[in-house]
């Protein structure tokens, strides 16, 4: 069994490895000219976990944005058969695999979760972790496919690239207080030295996680702490998970990670 603990609150500084992955960024596409249009429930304004933007028209064209990279009126081509979806402009944009096609309002690409329509996960997930009495509450399964996904991908990226920048950015303050993004790099540096070895993006890009026990909220160090424990169904090892986040800023922030890999017998 291989383990790996990270908590951003002051504890042991032990790391061992566990998985790493690969992120798909930009990658060139042949331009058809013409805009075909996409199958129907494709169409709409679609928000990734990532925060990454698409919004696929009726008529072909499509419009995409993440980070500093963005396509604007380019045309989007949906191969069903070969479940890839391509948004380009001058045989330039992004190509994903999807991985679970349009059902009601979400749907999965290379791995992150999409939900239709404007707002994005971000004003979904304050708009039910907060109940009436004003204590948080745990969010419903969907949110936390989303969320735990979220989060493997985001420190995969960090590992993959080298660079802990955009994730110290993305966990609770309590966290980023605690540690600075070099540290937080030197702190994973196994994963980092070991990165070829997995590859975490495509081991679980298709799959949901399972949640055991049921997540529950706790303290953490005097924090009201969200628990999440499960695992994804990896081969040959399954990777078990426990994610510890807190509110800050009306969303879920992670403040600790522990990860272990069991091999199936």
């Amino acid at each position: 069994m291989k383990t790996v603990t990270a908590f951003s609150l002051p504890q042991n500084n032990g790391w061992s490895l566990v998985i790493a992955m690969t992120a798909v960024l930009l990658a060139g596409l042949a331009c058809g000219g013409s805009k075909t249009p996409p199958p129907a429930s494709y169409v709409g304004a679609w928000t990734g976990a990532d925060g990454t933007t698409l919004t696929i028209r009726a008529d072909g064209s499509a419009d995409y944005k993440s980070g500093s990279s963005s396509v604007d009126n380019g045309s989007v081509t949906v191969d069903e058969a070969a479940k890839t979806l391509k948004v380009a402009f001058a045989g330039f944009g992004p190509s994903y695999t999807v991985d679970k096609a349009p059902s009601g309002d979400q749907m999965t690409l290379s791995g992150v979760i999409y939900h239709k329509g404007a707002g994005g996960t971000s004003s979904d997930s304050k708009s039910d972790t907060t109940s009436s009495s004003g204590k948080s509450d745990i969010p419903t399964t969907d949110k936390l496919q989303t969320l735990v996904k979220t989060t493997f991908m985001d420190f995969s990226d960090a590992v993959q690239s080298e660079d802990f920048t955009d994730f110290h950015k993305k966990v609770a303050k309590v966290w980023r207080e605690s540690s600075t993004s070099d540290e937080m790099a030197d702190a994973f540096k196994v994963f980092v030295e070991n990165k070829e070895s997995y590859n975490f993006k495509k081991a679980v890009s298709a799959m949901d996680a399972t949640f055991t026990p049921a997540p529950a909220i706790d303290q953490v160090q005097g924090l009201d702490a969200l628990i999440v424990k499960g695992f994804y169904p990896t081969k040959p090892e399954q990777a078990n998970f426990e994610l510890k986040y807190t509110m800050d800023d009306g969303v879920w922030k992670l403040i600790g990670i522990n990860i272990k890999t069991k091999r199936d017998k």
